[in-house]
Parts: structure tokens; C-alpha cells; sequence
């Protein structure tokens, strides 16, 4: 054709101009045949789906922009006059990114119209950021254990499963993204936030069919959203069209269909698991052209079992075993959209959900027991409301007005005693074995309930070369909690049998009867400590606390040359989560039992307010130095503040020394059989035949000191946990991100991009004993600046350590991302795509935890050295990954197949020494260091050496020193750790009926090879091995990842039939 269209065509997967908003954007130039910019062209875009338009015209440079677009298909229409109209389809508009479609047109007839296939370009011209999206058709197509939209996020660079952080997060997936805890990023839907105010991590789930895209930037996000150090996850969910469209499915597991964990007993009758998840998804018009309907729901009824340890008193050992479970979760999505005018857009959105399940509770030990378990209850309500308003063709607001109410309730569990020999000992008690955790758990009853108001508005403006953004983000939360803490009563053990000891040292068990009472039982277990709640009233309330947080921005993306984009930001934030509430204040009197006010901060002081100071810049650029639209450097700069839960404060108000006082009461007093007016002998010491055996001090038979029988009589103890006080000058945590990678185009359908990726994050919340004060208060005593300070309460005369809430943590997370990426083509009957993704990552903080202070962990160290030195803490973060490899595609093939994998290979887990009589790690080690520095088990025997040889701690601040016990050797050729490997897989047939119909069914095998993932659950000993070195069984696997049924968990199949329309 001598009139043929030069269309030059450059769609841009992503930019920076609305990396983090539910929306894109449409941008380019209109040009002559010899590349001239044609000004006041006329521009029109199109949605395919609804019919809805928008007109805009070319400046004098010839550029265009429409701002604000949902995402989807659309059409762009370019007319001017002595040049032939062009009309572009299928122009693909997704979540979070800029397209950018040039147009170069042919001198030809008016009203000739040229009409063109819109082909994406893979190189990312005008993105800083690190992001990636998963679109609808992949979302639909690709094997999600369990359908959580989550998962999703793990099939992209940089991001991980996080560890389980609360018992409200049981049946939830939590995202780890550039290094961080699952508590942390900002999670949104639709633009709302999205995000667990009270402990973290994500709130809501979603039905899969109602995802429409799926975006995540793990680094170096624009100024339009705040609140995370890490990174944003945007979802869109799916709306009406002109024409009826939906589906229908059920999908269908059963324990027939898959195997066992390698961790389980195979003398045990295999557990119960069932599991079906039905629903669909309908929408169309109201009104054609003017307004649609969308709604979409699913059922999750599941009985499954769960994986807990099993004390085998025969063999003296843990087995692996089950405990029976369900979950039963409704979700339901719905959604309106309409034109009231040419102008204006609006989106109406409702989320509900509801689940009840019962899973493993709160773990602090590699593993729990049946009577561990919990039960809970989860209640969510989310009305949205979006109103879009084209105000020129310049300029374009979009207000969000969007609400939460949630509930969560764990009642109390039965039955939760724990299994000893003799029965009977610790009835209603927690015991904490090294490897165990047995008994009612110690985080429940508990309840939680809060509502959010949030509103949020974003002005866009065309100005030339720049497009500007600017606006505002309000929120307010208000919580309420109840929490029995410690209400059962927590004993900590040293042994998870009474002959640990003997036989680790290769001595007879007889040595072991540390009671004299001729017999080796669970009475000869030394308590290292217990601890009980003392609270006046159980269970205790917290009070009302309310949470208010602004945000304020300003971004320029800044076209400074055709090959050079710069994306320039500002952002502001306030929040008083830290200590500004109305009941985080002095009391009138200190004598007067008033739980509205904190009496600690008479003693400490107050926290000295809101942080005004709060600024984030964000500056990023991407390069084509060949002006060719396939080579593409881009990095950048900015500071992230992260959120900080109101968890936190929460604990102030409830371990504030009279709502919930923690009572620790010290552990077993041991002496030498053969020297009983000697030293005091350490009970977890080796037995020598016929010169030291250890015994407990009292009468043989009648010992006076605390055992499992008596675990609450010993004399006062530090713990770790005390009364909570938020520093003074407690400030939010935040995250310098740097970032540097290129981008290139391999022919028409492959692209490859590297990032390096430096992360370093400063003031992050970290719990800690309090050593010294610049108080005058007669209240408070500190001693030396390295033993923890006492605070005695005016009204009780109780006194108790103070752990401070500071903000003095630090992180540091390397990594280099790479990506490959084949667009789908092919031919007539075969077509294929796929993306390999991989990530070589470092990572280390301060603790296993970035805001919670419930182990006592981060102190333990310095409280055995008698120090004060947080270096010590410096570690390996417990889900530290060096390498992680995905590939994941859809291949078409003939007769109406296709067959979609997910392939995940991560190298392993560090794994944490644990040392339970001195109720620390070795404290020699880095924290997590087995697998790291320490690779084998002949390595860990050489620092068990220098650990003995150490001088006997005998003053404060001794680095290192030794504090017993006499530690023996472990097996020299164990090696630590566990890679994970596991190939999913979806075959799917197809078939047409009538139009647009079509049936499917569909079957599914995860971990199709059956590989033995070892991996944990908790952020205590995520590594799946147990890790007491000094118990016979130390680095025995305790639990495979996902346990009986989730992502890396033995093999499974599933199967189901899907009927769209």
C-alpha cells in the first residue's frame, strides 16, 4: 500500500509516573513522515470493553498524554488534517504503567483511515523503579496452590515467603520483599490500603477470578504512595463491560491424591484432608456505554490436618504427627462502575470476608503440639468509593474515599494440656521444650478489632515535556484489643527429655535422676525459668487506641531529552503510631489505680511527639543511549519511611506494670551429688561416673526447687519482656534505596534486565532492656549501664525491668535481580511464553523481628555478658535466600491444550544455635549462622571449643566470657540446611460451545518430583532442623515447607472443571 502507515510503536511496560496508583497512562508523540511533531492533532482513545472515551489534542511538540486510565484494551484514534487518519487496536493498558505509543503519519486522503495491530515494545523506556506484573490471563492460567493472590509475588524478583509473625496470620501468606518481614510493604486494592494497622502484613483476601492485574514494585517506588521501606503491591480488580461475561469452578483436593511429609511419622494413620473451592464471577452492563456491574465470589471448605511434634516417652524423642484442622473462608467481591457524565468516572467496590479455622498457634519453638493449636475467627468489611474527574484534557483528579472493619477472635483452646510422664504435671501450662512447644498457648484468648477511614486525592498534570502529580493521603484507625499474655503460664525447659543429657554425653541415663527418687522422668527436666501473667483482671483489655496518619506529595516525571526521562519526587509524611495518643500520657497521681493513663511515663517521661520532619525524596532515570528503544540503563535514589504498627503502642498500654504485669520466676538450683556443700552444680552439665552428677538442691525424692511439678516457685527472674515504655525519641524506621540496571531488547519478543539493589535501613523498632536513664525519678534504678534498670510502681511496690521500645535497629539487604522475558508468540497451533527470574540477595538486621519484643531474644547475649552492646544482635535474617530461581510460563498447544509450569528453586535457609540453659543462642555466633559462617558441623565444634575455653564471666561488659555450661560436640559431618525445590504444573483442556463459551478441565500436581523441602514456619527457626545443639537429635528435620498441603509440601494433585463466558 503506497499510502502505508510509518507507524512507529513503542509500548513501555512500565513507568514511573504511576508505578503505585490503580491506573495508567497513555502517552506519545504525533509526527510527520520525516519526523516533524505535528501540533493539535486530535487524539482519541477508546475502551474496547465499555465504549468509553476520552478526546485530547497534540501540543506543539507534538506530545499527548491521557492520565488516569483504567486498565484494559483500548483503541487510539489519531486525526489531522492533509494526513490519513490512523487508528490503533488492542493497545494493552496495564496496572501501574505508562504506555508510550509514537505515531508517525503518512501524508494520504481524509477519511482513509489506516488501521493498525498495536505490538508492545519489551524495553521499559521511562521506568527507574524495580517492578514487575502479572496480568489476568496469566493469573488464570498458572497453578496457585490454594488461590492466593499473594503468591503472585513470588513468581517476581526480589520477593520471598515471609515468616509466620502472629497467630492472627495462620492462614494468611505474608510477602518479603528486598530483605524485609512480612509486617512490613504497603499492600493495596483498587487504591485502598490494604494493610493489617495492628500487627502487619496484608488484610484481605480476594476471590482469584476477581483479579484483574497483579503489580509489585519491590524497590525504588514513585512519591504518590508512602508507608513502606520495602515495596508496594497493587492489585485492580475486575469490572463490568458492554457485553456479559463470567465463570464458574470448583477445584478438588483429597488425601488420596497426594503424599506425606518427609518429617512425618509413617507409623501414624495418614491424616483426614479434603478440600473443595467453588465459586464464579459475573458482570456486564447496566447501561451500555454508561454503566456496568461486576461481582465475584468463592468458598474455601477444607478439613485438613496440621503439622505438630508428638513426645515419644518410649524412644525418647519427637516424632512427627498431625493434628486436625479446618478452614472455612468465604470471600466475596462486587463491584459498580458509571459515567454520570462525559467528565466523570465512579467506581463503587465491596469486599467481605469471613473465615474460621483451626491452625497451629503462636510457635516460639520449631514446632508446637495438638494442644498447641488455636482456634480463630476472622471478619472483614471494605466499602470503596473512586470518583474520576476529567478536568481538561490536561488535567485530570481522581479521589479515593475508602473504609475498613475488621475482627479477629481466638478464644480459648481444648483441650491444651500437655502430655508428660508422669500426667498430669503443668495441667493448663505452656511447657517450652527445646524443640517443643506443648500446652495452652501463650498468645491466647486474645481478640482484635478496628475500623479505618482513609481519603486520598491525585491531581495529574500535563505541562509540556512534564507530567506533574500531586496530592494527599489522610487516614485514622481506631483499635481494640484483648490479650491474655502469658495468661497460662510459660515453663522453660532446658531438655526435651531428662536423659538429653546423659545420653548426648554417652553416660547411663541413671545419672540423669536428678530427684533421687530412683526413676528418669519428666520431673528430672531442669526449668530454666517460668513465667505467668499476673494480671488483676484476666483477661485484660486494652485500651481504646486511635492512630491518625497524613501523607503529602509531589512528583514530576520530566521528559528532559527523547531518550532521557527523569522522575523526580517528594514526599511527606506524619504519623503519631508512637506515643502521641490521648492515653499514652502521666497520670494525675501515681498512687491512683487509673488504667487510662501510663504511670511509666511519669517515671520516663513522654515521648516528645510528632515527627515533623519526615521528608522522602525520590530521584530516578531511565537512559537509552542509542535512541533505538531496545537499551535501557536506569537507577536511582531515594529515602522510604516504613510503617510501624500500632501493636506497639498497644503493648504499652497493656504491659504497663498494672493492666498486665508479667511475673518471671527463676528456674532449677542443681549441687554436686558427690560435693553437696560445694559450688552450686549447673543441672544441664554433663554427669561424670563417680565424680560430678548433678542433683536437684532439696531432699532426694522432695526437691526444694522449681520443676516441671512446681514450676512457678523459684525467686525473681529477668525474662525480657517487663514493662513496655516507647523511647522518648522513638522515631519511624526508614529505608535508603539505591538502585542501578539495564535493560535490553533481544529481537522482537526477548528482553533481559539486571538490577543491583543496595538497601539500608536505619531506626527500625527493636525492643530492649533498659540500662540507663536520665530520669530523676526515686522510681527507677539503674546500677552500672550495662545490668537492666528496675522501675517500682508507686501503687503495688511491685518492681520489674522496662523493655524500651527504641528505634536503633539497622538492616542491610544486597542483591543483584535478573529477568528474562519471552512475549507469547508462536504459530497457528503452538504458543508459548515464559519468564525466568533470578535473585542472588544478602541479608542482615538486628533481630528475627522488626517491631515485636516477645522473645527476650535480642537481649539474651548481652544479659550473659552482662553488656550492653547491640552489635552483638548484627545477623543473619532468618529467611535470608542467596539464590532464588523461578520460571514460570504458558505453553498452547494443538487440540486445545496447554500446559502452564511454575519451577522454584532457593538455596537454604540459615538456621539459629540455640543453647536452652542459657536461653540463647552460642553466644560466640552470629545470630542464623549456622549455614553461613558456620557451614558444618565440624566448623560449629570449633567455636564449642573456644566457648569452653573461655574465662568464667565474673564482672559486667566481659566479651566474651564463659557462662556454662561445658557444651559437647555434635556430629562433625552434619551440614545445615535445606535447599527448596519444587516443580508445579497445570495441563489444561479446552473446549468451545457456543460464542464466546467455554468449558475447561483442569488438572494440577504440585511438587511434581516429591522433593523433601525442610523449611519452618515461625521467625524463631525458620530453617525446618531443630537447632539445640546440645540435644542427641540436633539438626533433625522437623517440618517440610508448607507442612501437609501448602507450596513446596509433598506431592499433590488437584483437579477441576472451569466454564467461562
Amino acid at each position: 500500500m503506497r499510502w502505508l502507515l510509518h507507524l512507529s510503536l513503542v509500548a513501555v511496560l512500565s513507568s514511573a509516573l504511576f508505578a503505585q496508583l490503580p491506573v495508567s497512562t497513555l502517552n506519545g508523540t504525533v509526527t510527520d513522515p520525516q519526523g516533524a511533531a505535528i501540533a493539535n492533532a486530535k487524539v482519541i482513545l477508546l475502551s474496547q470493553a465499555t465504549g468509553e472515551s476520552r478526546e485530547t489534542t497534540s501540543s506543539d511538540r507534538g506530545f499527548y498524554t491521557f492520565a488516569n486510565v483504567p486498565p484494559g484494551d483500548y483503541t487510539l484514534k489519531v486525526e489531522s488534517p492533509t494526513f490519513a487518519p490512523a487508528e490503533l487496536k488492542d493497545i494493552r493498558l496495564e496496572v501501574g504503567r505508562a504506555s508510550t505509543v509514537d505515531v508517525k503519519l503518512a501524508v494520504g486522503k481524509v477519511g482513509q483511515m489506516v488501521t493498525v495491530q498495536a505490538e508492545e515494545a519489551m524495553v521499559q523506556r521511562t521506568q527507574s523503579e524495580v517492578q514487575g506484573i502479572v496480568t489476568a490471563g496469566t493469573i488464570e492460567n498458572i497453578p496457585l496452590n490454594g488461590r492466593n493472590f499473594l503468591e503472585l509475588a513470588f513468581l517476581l524478583p526480589g520477593n520471598r515467603p515471609a515468616t509466620n509473625f502472629d497467630p492472627t496470620k495462620t492462614n494468611t501468606l505474608e510477602v518479603s520483599s528486598a530483605g524485609a518481614f512480612g509486617r512490613g510493604g504497603n499492600i493495596t486494592i483498587d487504591g485502598g490500603d490494604n494493610n493489617d494497622e495492628v500487627v502487619g502484613g496484608t488484610l484481605s483476601n480476594l476471590p482469584e477470578d476477581s483479579v484483574r492485574e497483579f503489580q509489585i514494585a519491590t524497590n525504588r517506588f514513585t512519591a504518590e504512595v508512602g508507608r513502606s521501606g520495602s515495596s508496594i503491591i497493587n492489585i485492580v480488580t475486575k469490572s463490568g463491560a458492554n457485553d456479559y461475561h463470567g465463570s464458574g469452578f470448583i477445584f478438588f483436593r483429597h488425601k488420596a491424591l497426594q503424599g506425606l511429609p518427609a518429617t512425618f511419622d509413617k507409623t501414624q494413620p495418614a491424616p483426614h484432608f479434603a478440600r473443595e473451592q467453588f465459586g464464579g464471577s459475573v458482570g456486564g452492563p447496566i447501561k451500555r456505554d454508561r454503566a456496568w456491574w461486576f461481582v465475584s465470589t468463592e468458598y474455601r471448605n477444607q478439613g485438613h490436618a496440621v503439622s505438630v511434634g508428638e513426645r515419644n516417652f518410649a524412644a525418647d524423642s519427637i516424632i512427627g504427627s498431625s493434628g486436625p484442622a479446618f478452614v472455612h473462608d468465604y470471600l466475596l467481591t462486587g463491584r459498580v462502575d458509571f459515567k454520570p457524565t462525559t467528565q466523570d468516572s465512579l467506581a463503587v467496590r465491596y469486599i467481605f470476608n469471613r473465615s474460621l479455622d483451626i491452625d497451629n498457634g503462636s510457635l516460639r519453638k520449631p514446632q508446637g503440639t495438638a494442644a498447641n493449636r488455636q482456634s480463630s475467627l476472622n471478619r472483614f468489611n471494605s466499602p470503596l468509593v473512586d470518583w474520576t474527574r476529567v478536568i481538561s484534557p490536561q488535567v485530570v483528579n481522581s479521589l479515593i474515599f475508602h473504609g475498613d472493619w475488621f475482627l479477629n477472635s481466638i478464644p480459648a483452646f481444648s483441650p491444651d494440656n500437655p502430655v508428660t510422664n508422669p500426667l498430669g504435671l503443668a495441667a493448663g501450662n505452656e511447657i517450652r521444650f527445646p524443640s517443643l512447644q506443648d500446652g495452652a498457648n501463650f498468645r491466647i484468648p486474645q481478640s482484635t478489632k478496628f475500623k479505618r477511614y482513609q481519603i486520598r486525592d491525585t491531581l495529574s498534570w500535563v505541562m509540556g515535556s512534564h507530567t506533574l502529580r500531586f496530592g494527599g493521603e489522610w487516614q485514622h484507625l481506631d483499635t481494640y484489643a484483648l490479650f491474655d499474655l502469658y495468661g497460662s503460664g510459660s515453663i522453660f525447659t532446658t531438655e526435651d527429655f531428662a536423659g538429653d543429657v546423659c545420653r548426648h554425653g554417652s553416660v547411663s541415663a541413671a545419672l540423669c535422676d536428678r530427684n533421687q527418687d530412683g526413676s528418669v522422668n519428666d520431673l528430672d527436666i531442669p526449668i530454666a525459668l517460668a513465667l505467668q501473667s499476673a494480671a488483676p483482671t484476666r483477661p485484660p483489655v486494652v485500651p481504646f487506641y486511635p492512630n491518625s496518619y497524613f501523607g503529602a506529595f509531589i512528583q514530576d516525571d520530566w521528559k528532559a531529552k527523547s531518550n532521557l526521562t527523569l522522575n523526580l519526587g517528594l514526599r511527606w509524611e506524619v504519623d503519631d503510631v508512637l506515643g502521641d495518643a490521648s492515653n499514652l500520657h502521666k497520670c494525675p497521681t501515681l498512687t491512683d489505680p487509673d488504667n487510662t493513663c501510663e504511670f511509666i511515663e511519669n517515671v520516663l517521661g513522654t515521648h516528645e511527639g510528632k515527627d515533623l520532619k519526615q521528608f522522602g525524596p525520590r530521584l530516578g532515570f531511565a537512559w537509552d543511549p542509542l535512541k533505538h528503544g531496545e537499551t535501557v540503563i536506569r537507577g536511582g535514589y531515594g529515602i522510604y519511611f516504613d510503617r510501624v504498627v500500632t501493636e506497639v503502642p498497644l503493648l504499652e498500654a497493656l504491659l504497663n506494670g498494672r493492666i498486665l504485669p508479667l511475673a518471671a520466676f527463676g528456674g532449677s538450683t542443681c549441687h554436686n551429688l558427690f560435693n553437696p556443700g560445694g559450688p552450686a552444680a549447673d543441672c544441664s552439665a554433663t554427669p561424670v561416673p563417680g565424680s560430678f552428677q548433678p542433683v536437684f538442691d532439696g531432699t532426694p525424692g522432695s526437691p526444694a526447687t522449681p520443676t516441671l511439678a512446681s514450676p512457678f516457685t523459684g525467686g525473681g527472674s529477668v525474662f525480657g519482656i517487663g514493662i513496655n515504655h516507647i523511647d522518648n525519641k522513638a522515631k519511624h524506621p526508614y529505608v535508603q534505596q539505591f538502585t542501578l540496571g539495564l535493560q535490553q531488547q533481544v529481537g522482537q519478543n526477548w528482553v533481559v534486565s539486571a538490577d543491583g539493589i543496595h538497601n539500608f535501613g536505619q531506626r527500625f523498632i527493636l525492643g530492649r532492656l533498659l540500662r540507663s536513664t536520665t530520669s530523676s525519678s526515686p522510681d527507677v534504678t539503674c546500677t552500672n549501664g550495662f545490668d537492666p534498670c528496675t522501675v517500682t510502681d508507686p501503687l503495688t511496690g511491685r518492681s520489674d525491668v522496662v523493655t524500651e521500645i527504641q528505634s536503633v535497629a539497622r538492616s542491610w539487604y544486597d542483591a543483584l535481580l535478573v529477568s528474562l522475558q519471552k512475549r507469547p508468540t508462536g504459530w497457528r497451533n503452538l504458543r508459548w511464553g515464559f519468564n525466568v527470574n533470578y535473585t542472588l540477595s544478602k541479608t542482615f538486621n538486628y533481630s528475627n523481628d522488626d517491631q515485636i519484643p516477645f522473645n527476650g531474644a535480642e537481649d539474651a547475649v548481652n544479659l550473659i555478658f552482662r553488656s550492653n552492646n547491640l552489635e552483638l544482635e548484627k545477623g543473619y535474617s532468618p529467611t535470608d535466600e542467596r539464590h532464588r530461581l523461578v520460571l514460570y510460563g504458558v505453553v498452547e498447544l494443538p487440540w486445545n491444550l496447554a500446559i502452564s509450569p511454575i519451577w522454584t528453586f532457593s538455596s537454604h535457609v540459615p538456621m539459629d544455635s540455640s543453647v536452652p540453659a542459657l536461653n540463647a543462642r552460642l553466644p560466640i555466633l552470629k545470630r542464623n549462622a549456622l549455614g553461613r559462617e558456620i557451614s558444618n558441623g565440624a566448623e560449629l565444634n570449633n567455636a564449642i571449643d573456644v566457648w569452653n575455653a573461655l574465662p568464667v564471666c565474673s564482672g559486667v561488659n566481659q566479651i566474651p566470657c564463659h557462662a556454662g555450661p561445658i557444651l559437647g560436640h555434635v556430629d562433625p559431618n552434619r551440614h545445615f540446611g535445606d535447599d527448596f525445590n519444587s516443580l508445579d504444573l497445570r495441563v489444561t483442556k479446552s473446549w468451545t460451545l457456543f460464542g464466546e463459551q467455554k468449558f475447561q478441565f483442569i488438572g494440577e500436581v504440585f511438587n511434581l518430583f516429591n522433593i523433601a523441602n525442610i523449611r519452618g514456619f515461625n521467625n524463631n527457626n525458620y530453617s525446618g532442623f531443630l537447632n539445640d545443639i546440645t540435644s542427641p537429635e540436633f539438626n533433625k528435620p522437623l517440618r517440610t515447607a508448607g507442612g501437609f498441603f501448602g507450596s513446596g509440601g509433598p506431592r499433590a494433585f488437584q483437579f477441576a472443571l472451569r466454564y467461562a463466558f
